[in-house]
């Protein structure tokens, strides 16, 4: 018996002898169809919640390319017509940044040319972190070559910083830790008072990173982090960052406690 064929379409399932027709919409994860020739990319209903836009939102993929300039990287990268299970830092359309993982095959047709199934997932959320807070300590190592190089180095080095990581002056929003978001909502309920800027640090804190990696990540000096844990401090009435670490940990730990309680006794 020959191989079926399957064929990927946007429209209402049509099913032959010697055909498999399949709604892109059918394919159980985020799945970005690639046509280079047209410079079109049709996305999945999963591909659209992926990317935290709307179904059926125009995908501006000349937007995409400028706050992801590695994506034609990841293309170069195909060998042999398959990529799998691989890692990237993108920028989402709006502004989020996530480590994603992907694998893509590369197809060609006669008449469409070039086209790249890509599907790709959100890493695990202590991943992401762990990520991108080993890029920005590269970037922080990187940057130390400045005063060695000549001008067409700096103008280099300057080129890449703008390629790879974000303005100096951008700090995250409490948006932007989506990997942490239920240990992030669980503290902003519990102190109120807290601004996000606190929530966020606090969130971090709770996850075991380290000072200096807090710094990095959040593109702010280790001086600023450490005042900002003192503000804290002051503002729930705790003497040092063990007693915050401690009094964060029995925050969440409490609140894990309790939703297990609702779900295993339905109370």
């Amino acid at each position: 018996m020959n191989s079926s064929k399957v064929e990927l379409r946007l429209g209402r399932n049509i099913q032959s002898r010697d055909k498999i027709i399949v709604d892109v919409n059918e394919i159980p994860y985020p799945t970005a169809i690639f046509f280079v020739n047209s410079n079109e990319i049709i996305l999945n209903s999963r591909a659209y919640e992926t990317l935290g836009m709307k179904e059926n939102e125009e995908f501006n993929l000349k937007a995409w390319k400028k706050m992801n300039p590695y994506f034609a990287d990841i293309i170069k990268k195909e060998v042999k017509g398959i990529i799998t299970n691989e890692k990237a830092h993108v920028i989402l359309p709006n502004g989020k940044h996530e480590i994603m993982n992907y694998s893509l095959t590369h197809i060609t047709n006669p008449f469409l040319g070039n086209i790249y199934i890509i599907h790709f997932t959100k890493a695990s959320e202590k991943y992401s972190v762990a990520s991108i807070s080993s890029l920005y300590s590269i970037k922080e190592e990187i940057t130390k070559l400045k005063p060695y190089l000549n001008r067409t180095g700096k103008s280099m080095l300057e080129s890449l910083m703008k390629k790879y990581f974000r303005d100096e002056n951008q700090q995250l929003t409490l948006d932007d830790i989506v990997y942490y978001e239920k240990e992030l909502r669980v503290i902003q309920r519990a102190f109120p008072t807290l601004s996000h800027r606190e929530v966020i640090l606090c969130g971090l804190l709770v996850n075991n990173m380290e000072t200096k990696d807090i710094a990095t990540i959040t593109n702010r000096t280790l001086d600023s982090v450490f005042v900002t844990i003192h503000r804290i401090n002051k503002k729930l009435n705790i003497l040092n960052k063990k007693e915050l670490l401690d009094t964060l940990k029995d925050v969440v730990n409490n609140e894990d406690n309790d939703q297990w309680l609702v779900e295993e006794f339905d109370v």
